[in-house]
């Protein structure tokens, strides 16, 4: 009796801590609050990036999926389905309950019986069982609608692996991209600011210049103003730079999972050379688009979650068949026998939650239409994207192009200025510092165009859902969509005929509203006709009705 008093106070004394600690006031909240912010401030401002040499692009790209917070998150979402799947996959196992009660009188349990009829024997008090009993029970029970729920619910489980593997993926292909961006800005920002720190100088010094000038009168107040506008709207141009490059930088270390400063030095080597990006068909790139997409890919798995719905609720309508067994032993003196087994089954039915499920199935059958038709949407929006992002990259390069063969004649224009300069020209010092100051400009404008053109190269792989194009990756997609084509010929043949069918009924019914539309403008035509030939009729008539008028007397 004290070990199982003491056995009960122990478990009192853990339930009542856990109540207690499962409470919080805002109070609470806010402290949390506090050291959290504290503590991420510090892990935060001590992240840093451990290299003095320039980093590459693709360093760029790991190192952000590496340490990309956001990345970290949908690996841990990836864990907890997985640990989800294994508690469903668990809930297949039968139920196995041990149960001992323990029982302890402090008399005897004892009773006594009444006759009923007028004769036979009225017996006294007796007793079947001891002051003290122990019984213990092991029962074992397999319920065939739970094991056959566990059973869907781990395939859908396993679907939701899939599916938050398929984000996890595309949140990695989305975060390349960003990286790309923010590179590229960083890149020609940073190759900026090293053409323009001297130039910069000059603004300054030649503003002062254009002031002393006027000053002593050796120039006009209106050209004076005109030279002054021009070199501070330069100045206002090239100091812009400097603002974007720290916000660049900012951006791209917050991608890294880096400290957010300015303080990362990025190889602008890759804007020494302009690539030419080979692509295949248009048509093949919608393809490859709608079948690496990994958006596509999770309506699918929610479809087939939904199909599974559907035969979790055709389940639920098959009654509830339970298989047991169990084992017991008791103390009881009393007893024939102590232990014992004992095996049954038992069946249950609702007939009233029939209707609510067929209801269930109806409303999930519906829903896995809207996945399909979803994922049709999807598709054809995914096929509108890499046609956009193609013209995109066509009219980038396009863009570069022009704005390198203004920065060649500006060059050209500069370059032959300063030649006549050497040889005593008549351009005075202002007109030529004006004139290598747009040159710079056009200079950093072309080097603006190249990254844009890179940016747009990388956003039609972020479309088509891949990490580069070449001509072995695109033969093996081909390749796997000819084998997916001829899986779905039969589909397709359908498609083809129900789509022929559609043309046939919409010519048919355009010819008829043709025809009726000739028709209704015959009968106008013919109505107006015929009420102009009355109208005619009517006015003659009504003329030779009427007496001529009589002549007038001299």
């Amino acid at each position: 009796m004290r070990s199982i008093y003491s056995i009960f106070m122990t478990l009192t004394g853990v339930v009542f801590v856990l109540l207690a600690g499962g409470c919080k006031s805002a109070e609470d909240y806010a402290e949390d609050r506090a050291e959290n912010a504290v503590k991420h401030f510090e892990a935060a401002r001590f992240r840093e990036l451990q290299t003095g040499t320039p980093l590459s692009l693709s360093s760029c790209i790991d190192t952000a999926i590496k340490n990309n917070l956001q990345v970290r998150v949908n690996e841990l979402e990836v864990q907890v389905q997985k640990e989800f799947k294994t508690a469903e996959a668990l809930g297949m196992l039968p139920q196995l309950n041990i149960n001992n009660n323990f029982t302890a009188r402090s008399n005897s349990p004892a009773a006594s019986s009444e006759k009923l009829e007028a004769t036979g024997e009225t017996y006294g008090a007796s007793t079947s069982e001891d002051k003290v009993i122990n019984y213990l029970n092991i029962d074992l029970m397999f319920s065939m609608l739970d094991f056959g729920l566990a059973f869907f619910n781990t395939r859908q489980s396993a679907d939701r692996v899939l599916l938050h593997k398929q984000r996890a993926v595309r949140a990695e292909q989305n975060l390349t991209f960003d990286v790309v961006r923010a590179y590229f800005k960083v890149a020609a920002a940073q190759r900026a600011i090293k053409m323009t720190t001297s130039l910069l100088e000059q603004c300054r010094t030649r503003s002062e210049q254009i002031y002393e000038l006027s000053k002593d009168r050796q120039i006009t107040p209106i050209r004076a103003f005109d030279e002054s506008r021009r070199f501070i709207n330069m100045e206002k141009r090239l100091t812009g730079y400097v603002r974007s490059y720290e916000n660049a930088c900012v951006e791209l270390r917050t991608l890294m999972g880096y400290y957010p400063n300015a303080n990362i030095f990025v190889d602008e080597s890759v804007l020494d050379r302009v690539p030419d990006f080979r692509f295949p068909d248009i048509g093949v790139m919608e393809q490859v688009a709608i079948l690496q997409r990994p958006e596509l890919y999770e309506t699918d798995i929610q479809k087939h979650i939904n199909i599974l719905e559907c035969r979790k609720t055709i389940l639920l309508m098959f009654p509830n068949v339970k298989m047991y067994a169990d084992w017991s032993n008791s103390n009881n003196s009393f007893l024939y026998n102590k232990s014992w087994w004992e095996l049954g089954l038992r069946a249950a039915y609702n007939l009233l939650k029939l209707p609510q499920q067929v209801a269930l199935y109806r409303a999930y059958s519906t829903q896995v239409e809207t996945e399909e038709m979803r994922s049709y949407a999807q598709a054809v929006a995914v096929m509108a994207q890499v046609r956009i992002a193609y013209g995109n990259l066509i009219s980038a390069r396009e863009r570069y192009d022009l704005d390198r063969k203004v920065y060649t004649a500006y060059d050209e224009n500069l370059q032959a200025v300063l030649k006549n300069r050497a040889i005593g020209g008549a351009l005075s010092q202002l007109e030529v510092d004006h004139i290598r100051l747009a040159t710079t400009q056009t200079s950093i404008d072309s080097l603006i165009s190249l990254g844009e053109y890179y940016v747009a190269y990388y956003r039609l792989l972020n479309v088509m859902g891949l990490r580069k194009v070449d001509a072995r990756s695109t033969e093996e997609l081909v390749e796997e969509l000819q084998n997916a084509a001829g899986r779905a010929a039969e589909s397709i043949a359908d498609a083809r005929v129900e789509f022929g069918e559609q043309q046939a009924r919409a010519m048919t019914q355009a010819l008829a509203y043709r025809q009726t539309q000739q028709r209704s403008a015959e009968e106008k035509r013919q109505a107006d006709l015929k009420a102009k030939v009355n109208a005619e009729i009517d006015a003659r008539i009504k003329a030779e009705s009427e007496p001529a008028p009589a002549a007038k007397s001299k």
